[in-house]
């Protein structure tokens, strides 16, 4: 299967994605979608350079889209920008959280894509880990992207 090709229009974070500003979801670009695609899943993990990785987004049944608009609200089910299921990130919230380094440190943040041939049949608020045990035997193209946010 081929991957898909994972992108935003940065490579470094502007406020508006961070806690420093709206802390809204970035849009992200997707290409490669083969055609019996249904629905997309991202995990956004957040790997700031003085501690451990947390999840930061978890995101599933987003229809096969080329792309994925900003601005989730951080509710369980959306309706817009698009239709889909938010999970529980490990910041204790609904939705993105995005990220928040210390002055002087970086924080990496990767987005991992995943096209499904299935919508999951999951409660929102479902965990990361609930998702991927979820798409097993589903997932049939994944994609990833780095971006990096400076404090």
């Amino acid at each position: 299967m081929p991957n898909l090709v994972v992108s935003l229009d940065f490579e470094e974070f502007p406020p508006e994605y961070t806690c420093k500003g709206a802390n809204r979801s970035p849009p992200i670009r997707v290409e490669g979608i083969l055609p019996n695609i249904k629905s997309l899943a991202i995990l956004a993990t957040a790997s700031p350079e003085d501690g451990p990785s947390r999840v930061a987004w978890v995101l599933w049944n987003l229809p096969a889209v080329g792309e994925i608009p900003a601005g989730f609200p951080a509710e369980g089910e959306v309706e817009s920008p698009l239709h889909a299921v938010q999970g529980r990130n490990d910041f204790g919230t609904i939705g993105y959280r995005g990220p928040c380094p210390q002055a002087g440190t970086t924080e990496a943040y990767l987005f991992r894509v995943y096209a499904l041939d299935l919508d999951l049949p999951l409660d929102p608020g479902a965990t990361w880990e609930e998702m991927v045990r979820t798409m097993e035997g589903s997932m049939n193209q994944t994609g990833e992207v780095i971006v990096f946010a400076t404090g």
